[in-house]
């Protein structure tokens, strides 16, 4: 099936794997026009602050939406999974919304303007979800080359909204593992299997004393399964392509926010580090240093102050020794 004219634009985040030019994190900015914004859609406004767009769905997702509150009728926003009518009858109203977390109260006023902008543009993100990819898509980094890779990445551009939603609200990446990893296999109590081969039959093997085992033990291993390593590229590759799309988007929509390209590496498990973040403004190293300074000093003192304690502790508690007596000497 063919992409819409809309979702054009999600083919140049999965280029062919390329190396890296030397020099590309130079200056806090990647070189490749995947991360750049375009020229007309830099921002260019003083007054606002530049924010990386991972940081901006976090702040969004964490610290304003959760502002939002129900309506002044009393009714929630959006409908719930149950009736409220059987907690009403059974609590004689209305007492929590227990449909959603129960938000920031109220007293924090009202969430951002543009945090509500950054909330529509990821559920805009679900015109993307039927997309399809066409040719290599460099998932397949040392796993076997006969996986699909189409079919993992259809089923994560399916999740696409919810992957962005979640790990906004968690503050957090998908996680990938970046080549299978072998494992012990346990038993049924969760130790490992310990074998030995008598004649041609494998045997378990129990240990002859603590960490001691009869020679010829081995421990057989497992690897990961690549399927499942697969999916998770995947879902960190679709997640990667929403922030990316959010970044173009929003550029220049936001009123006190800056938004720059996704810092987070585009295919990590094959060696690609995360650009470089503009430094902050009231970033020090020195302050830095002293508070590290500070911390270290202070977990000091606790320690020795703790070892004087319990050495005056150790040595009140010992009993009172008898005064030595000489020889041949007589009570009164």
């Amino acid at each position: 099936m063919t992409a819409p004219a809309s979702s054009t634009s999600t083919t140049r985040t999965f280029a062919p794997e390329r190396r890296a030019a030397p020099g590309r994190h130079a200056g806090g900015a990647r070189a490749s026009r995947v991360y750049m914004l375009p020229p007309a859609q830099k921002p260019k406004a003083p007054g606002k602050r530049l924010m990386d767009i991972e940081a901006l769905l976090t702040w969004a997702f964490r610290e304003e939406l959760p502002k939002r509150r129900d309506g002044d009728d009393g009714m929630p926003r959006e409908y719930r999974s149950i009736s409220p009518m059987f907690a009403m009858a059974a609590l004689g109203g209305r007492v929590e919304n227990f449909s959603r977390e129960p938000g920031f109260p109220l007293a924090m006023g009202d969430p951002h303007p543009d945090a509500l902008i950054v909330e529509e543009a990821v559920k805009g993100l679900a015109r993307f979800a039927d997309h399809r990819f066409e040719g290599s898509l460099g998932l397949l980094t040392y796993l076997p080359q006969d996986l699909d890779e189409h079919t993992a990445m259809t089923a994560a551009m399916g999740q696409i909204v919810e992957l962005v939603r979640i790990k906004a609200r968690l503050g957090s990446r998908p996680t990938f593992a970046a080549s299978p990893l072998p494992a012990a296999i346990v038993d049924n109590r969760g130790r490992p299997q310990v074998m030995i081969m008598r004649g041609t039959k494998e045997e378990p093997c129990s240990a002859e004393g603590k960490d001691r085992y009869p020679r010829g033990a081995y421990c057989p291993l497992h690897w990961d399964n690549p399927t499942s390593i697969l999916i998770e590229r995947a879902q960190y590759a679709a997640w990667w392509a929403g922030i990316d799309l959010l970044a173009h988007e929003l550029a220049g929509k936001l009123e006190t926010i800056g938004v720059l390209p996704p810092s987070a590496a585009q295919r990590p498990w094959t060696g690609e580090a995360d650009a470089v973040l503009p430094k902050r403004v009231l970033d020090n190293p020195e302050s830095r240093r002293r508070l590290r300074e500070m911390r270290e000093d202070r977990c000091v003192d606790y320690l020795l102050r703790h070892r004087r304690r319990s050495t005056r502790r150790k040595a009140s508690a010992r009993p009172a020794q008898a005064a030595p007596v000489a020889v041949g000497q007589t009570g009164a």
